[in-house]
């Protein structure tokens, strides 16, 4: 759907057992993303996860996309 899908983590930051990463996504649908049609435009959206570690291992995780930001620049642009 989105061949050219690039995800970059941004930053990271350790905090005592949490890890806070901070990424960017882009890419340019081929055809319409949850209804709506970019007719060829692409989206730039940031995206924040929060790992907890105990033990070496991931054992909660919270993340965020902000997809409502892509479909506001794939009907403006």
């Amino acid at each position: 759907m989105i061949p050219d899908l690039n995800w970059a983590v941004e930053e990271m930051i350790v905090a005592g057992n949490r890890v806070i990463v901070r990424g960017r996504a882009t890419g340019t649908p081929q055809g319409p993303l949850f209804g709506v049609d970019g007719k060829g435009k692409g989206f730039e959206i940031m995206s924040i996860d929060i790992h907890t570690v105990e033990n070496d291992k991931i054992v909660m995780t919270y993340h965020v996309e902000d997809w409502a930001g892509a479909l506001r620049q794939l009907k403006t642009q």
